[in-house]
C-alpha cells in the first residue's frame, strides 16, 4: 500500500570522526538505553560530560576500523533486500532505515514520510532479541514522533531470536567455520545487559539462551563444547555474567569460534571488540586459533525471515 512503510529500527553508529561525540551524547542521554544514576533532569548534562570525555578514545577505535561504522551502509543493504522481496512478492510498501542516536532518526523521517503521503508505519526490529534498552527504546520514540504528527503505527516485527530463518543465518556460517575447526569451542557472544533490568522483568536474556540453545540443537554435540559469553559492558553495575574476556582468558591451547548472535550487521562491537581487542585477549591467552564468524547482514534466509514476518502483518 503506498501510504505504508516499512521501518527498519537499529541503533545507529557514526559515519565518520566528526559523527562519534554526537552519537556518543545521544546514547548516554537516552535513559531507556543506559539509565545513568541521579534524576532523569541530570542525564542530559551527565551525557554531554561523559560523550566529551570518551570521544577520543572513542575516535581512536573508528579510526582503526575506517573512519566510522559501517551501520548504516550494511543496514541500507537490507533495507534494499527486503524491498526487492517485498516487490516480489507484489508489495510496493517503501523501506526506511529508522536509527535511534544517528541519523536518520524518527522525527526528521516521519516528517519526511508524511510529506510524502505516508499515513501508517510498521516498525520491523533489526535487534533479533526483545529487550527495552533497544527494541523498546525506539518503539518509544517512534510512538512519540508518530502520535505527533498523527500517523498510525501498524503491529509490527519486534523479536525473532527462534525464527527458523534467522536460525538458518547464523548456522551458515558457523557450520563453515567448523569445517575448518571441527574440534573448536563455540562462545555465542551477545551484547550484555545490567541485571538489574533482568531482574525488572526484561526478557533479553531468555531470548538469548533460545537462540543459542536452538543452534546448539541444529548443530549437535561438538567435541570442544558450546559457552555462552557476554560482551560490551559499559558503566560500573552488575552486568550479565560471564564476560567474554574471563571466558577467552580461560580457553588457552584451544581453538575458539566466536558467533556475535545478538549483532544482525558489522559495527564496532564485531569489528573493534571482537577483531582487535579480544583478538589480543585470546593471544594473550593463548588460544590456538581464534576465529569469528560474521553476522547475518543480508544472507537470504535473514532477508527471508523480514520478509516473511512483513508479508504476515501488512493489510
Amino acid at each position: 500500500m503506498r501510504d505504508t512503510a516499512i521501518l527498519l529500527l537499529n541503533l545507529g553508529g557514526p559515519v565518520n570522526l566528526g559523527q562519534v561525540e554526537p552519537f556518543l551524547r545521544a546514547l548516554f542521554g537516552d535513559r531507556d538505553l543506559i539509565k545513568l544514576p541521579g534524576p532523569a533532569w541530570l542525564q542530559p548534562p551527565l551525557a554531554r560530560l561523559i560523550a566529551r570525555l570518551r570521544a577520543p578514545s572513542a575516535k581512536g577505535r573508528y579510526a582503526e576500523i575506517g573512519g566510522g561504522s559501517p551501520l548504516l551502509r550494511e543496514s541500507a543493504f537490507q533495507a534494499s533486500a527486503l524491498r526487492a522481496a517485498l516487490r516480489t512478492a507484489g508489495r510496493e510498501e517503501a523501506v526506511k532505515l529508522c536509527f535511534r542516536c544517528t541519523a536518520p532518526r524518527a522525527k526528521g523521517l516521519l516528517q519526511a514520510l508524511k510529506r510524502q503521503g505516508i499515513r501508517r508505519l510498521v516498525p520491523v526490529t533489526l535487534y533479533p532479541h526483545d529487550c527495552r534498552a533497544t527494541t523498546g527504546s525506539s518503539l518509544r520514540e517512534l510512538a512519540i514522533e508518530a502520535a505527533r504528527l498523527g500517523m498510525e503505527i501498524l503491529p509490527g516485527v519486534d523479536h525473532y531470536a527462534t525464527d527458523p530463518d534467522y536460525l538458518d543465518a547464523l548456522e551458515r556460517p558457523l557450520r563453515a567455520a567448523l569445517q575448518e575447526l571441527p574440534g573448536a569451542t563455540v562462545i555465542f557472544s551477545a551484547h550484555s545487559l545490567p541485571v538489574r533490568q533482568i531482574e525488572a522483568g526484561d526478557p533479553y536474556e531468555k531470548e538469548i539462551h533460545a537462540t543459542c540453545e536452538a543452534l546448539q540443537a541444529r548443530i549437535g554435540e561438538l567435541p570442544g563444547g558450546y559457552l555462552l559469553a557476554y560482551q560490551s559492558r559499559t558503566g560500573p553495575v552488575r552486568w550479565l555474567e560471564p564476560p567474554l574476556k574471563s571466558v577467552l582468558e580461560s580457553m588457552g591451547g584451544k581453538d575458539v569460534i566466536v558467533v556475535p548472535v545478538s549483532f544482525v550487521t558489522e559495527h564496532i562491537e564485531t569489528l573493534h571488540e571482537l577483531d582487535i581487542e579480544y583478538r589480543h585477549v585470546a593471544d594473550q591467552a593463548g588460544i590456538r586459533t581464534y576465529r569469528r564468524v560474521p553476522p547475518p547482514g543480508t544472507d537470504p534466509a535473514y532477508i527471508r525471515c523480514l520478509t516473511r514476518r512483513v508479508l504476515e502483518i501488512l493489510p
